[in-house]
Formats: structure tokens, sequence, C-alpha cells
């Protein structure tokens, strides 16, 4: 990456509508992944079961979208506020939601889900370990970021742009290349390994590619490679998943994990669509400035509720996770359910700062 030239973007204050975009659409695939789980459920030579697993890996750039957004915008956030402003904003829009909405499904488990364990240190046991409601791993991880964010943001200046890219390719080797061989053949991680971790215990470097990518411009020549790139980690996540599936007889989640090479190019792409097509200067109509800030203003929302959405719906409708239209219609379905809900639920005092 370092060979790369780079142009220094000029600073601005005005929002950027392609992050908006972005957040919008990483949403909207959130709902593709939720909806198409019949990948788990290894079933060779099943043209469904080739389906959801084509799904699953070609929306697997959701979350690492979302947290690419969050490297681009909280890397700089002592341009705007202190540290102290930045902990209140950052803990007001998710820690609080996290525990509340850990709380409601660990209610909903007991008495919808039929969960005989309803107490205290129950919930405090499920809240620790993540045992309530699997997609929140998502929280577990963004949250020991923002505590590191302090520290990063000092990093992350164009001063310091051979640091990043350093950074970068230490992620790339450590947690794309060499974590990955580790994980794929069970094989737990040598003592070298296990002592570097900023750069193998965490996706730190998909929080600071966010930020490079977005302070820094995009050359026609890079953005064609990132493009191929995007493609070339579909290819070996998706004949990786296959072969190992093959070897093990059963689906091999682990060989398209975010935390992957492929997990880590196939965001690079997107990104570099977003910003082409809508670049920072970009300003939209009045009307669609609206419900850029509207939709994207839901993404955390739609996140923590859409699979009650999804659960209902599939007890009402009787839909088999097998299904085309589970995995083919379900998510714009589910998508729109959840933003009336949510769009609904922020206009009621009090209720909004638990779907901020």
């Amino acid at each position: 990456m370092a060979d790369q030239p780079v142009t220094p973007v000029k600073k601005r204050s005005r929002r950027f509508y392609y992050m908006d975009i972005l957040n919008i659409i990483a949403t909207i695939a959130v709902m593709w992944l939720h909806t198409s789980e019949f990948a788990f459920q290894y079933t060779p030579g099943s043209p469904r079961w080739v389906l959801s697993l084509v799904i699953q890996i070609a929306f697997i750039w959701a979350v690492p979208i979302f947290f690419m957004i969050s490297g681009a915008n909280l890397f700089n956030y002592r341009e705007r506020y202190d540290t102290k402003t930045f902990f209140k904003k950052r803990w007001a829009k998710v820690l609080i939601p996290f525990i509340f909405w850990t709380f409601v499904w660990y209610a909903w488990n007991h008495f919808v889900g039929h969960n005989p364990d309803w107490s205290l240190i129950g919930f405090w046991n499920g809240l620790e370990y993540d045992t309530i409601q699997p997609i929140f791993w998502f929280f577990y991880f963004i949250i020991p970021i923002y505590l590191a964010v302090p520290f990063l943001s000092l990093i992350a200046t164009k001063a310091n742009q051979k640091v990043v890219e350093y950074i970068i390719a230490l992620y790339v080797i450590g947690v794309g290349a060499i974590n990955y061989a580790y994980t794929l053949f069970h094989r737990a991680p040598d003592q070298l390994v296990n002592n570097i971790p900023m750069v193998l215990s965490t996706g730190i470097g998909i929080f600071f590619v966010g930020w490079y990518f977005h302070n820094f411009d995009i050359s026609k020549r890079m953005r064609h490679l990132l493009y191929g790139a995007s493609v070339l980690g579909f290819v070996i996540m998706f004949s990786l998943t296959i072969i190992f599936s093959a070897w093990r007889h059963e689906t091999v989640r682990d060989a398209y994990s975010i935390f992957t090479i492929g997990g880590f190019l196939m965001p690079l792409g997107v990104w570099a669509w977003a910003k082409t097509h809508f670049p920072l200067d970009w300003q939209p109509g009045p009307k669609t400035t609206v419900w850029l800030k509207r939709l994207s203003g839901v993404s955390l929302g739609v996140y923590v509720i859409h699979e009650f959405v999804i659960a209902v719906l599939e007890k009402l409708l009787h839909l088999d996770q097998s299904s085309y239209y589970h995995m083919l219609a379900l998510p714009m379905v589910v998508w729109v359910i959840s933003v009336v809900i949510v769009l609904g639920l922020q206009k009621i005092p009090g209720v909004n700062r638990l779907l901020p």
C-alpha cells in the first residue's frame, strides 16, 4: 500500500453523504446476512445451500464498513470536541442501547423462547459472556475500540501517513494471513503471535483503513485495484469455504469471517465505489438529504430490533430458512418494517435515547 501515491484531502466541516449511503447499504447487507443462515446447515449439492453461502459471503463486508465509517468519523474527533465530550457521545449512543436491548433480548428468550434462565445473575453472566443475542458481538468489539480512540486518534494524522500504512500492512499480514491460517487449521496461535495483540487480536486495521481512504484521495488505478481485490476476496472465501466444508462435513464459517484476508479486501471496493460515485463535495437535493440522514440515523436501531422482525415473520408466514423467499425477498421486507418501527420509536421522548 505504501507504494501507491495519495493526495491529502482538504479539511471540510460539511457532512459526507457518501458515508450515509455506505451506512444505509451496510444495514441492508446485514439483513441479507441474517436471512441467509441456511448456509450454516451444511447441505452439499443443494442449490439452496450454495445460494445461501453466496449471499453470506457476498454481503460479509457489511460490518467492516461500519467499522471503517467509525474510523473515518472518530479518529479525528479532536477537531470537533474534547475527549470528555467524545466519551459522553459514544456512551449515550452505544453503551446505554447495548445494555437495554440486551435485557430486552434476555426477556424475549425467557418469555417467548422459553429459556428457563431468569435471574439477575443469569442476565449478568449472559451480558458478560455474550450468550444472550449472538449478533451483539458487534458491541463487544466496538466498545473497547472506543476506549482506545483517544490514543489511536493521535496516530491517525496525515503527518503519520506512513505509520498508518504500516499498521494496516501489519494487520493484513497478521490477521488476514497468519491468524487466518491458524484458524482454518485449528491451530492455537504460537507464542510470537500471542504477543503481538494490537495487530493480531483486534480488527484495528479495519478502522485505520476507513480513516485512511476517507482522508486521502483514491486514484483511478487504486480504485480499480480495490475493485479487483474485492472480487478476489470473494473468490478466496468462497473457494476455501467449499473446500474446508467438504473436508470437515460442516459449514466452516471461519473461512469467510471478516477477520480474514478476504473479509478485509471486500469492503475496500465497496468503499471506493461509494466515495467515487458520491464524492466529498456531492450535495444531494433537500429531500434526498433529509432521507439520507433519516435512513442512516436508524442503522443502530434496525440492527438491534431486526431479529425480532425476522422471528415474528418466520412464525406468521411459516417460513423455512431454506426457502428462496426467506433468502431473496425477506431481507428487504425486514429492513423496511424495521426502519418504519425505529422511525416511529425515535419520535417518542425517552425512547429515542434507546434507538439513537
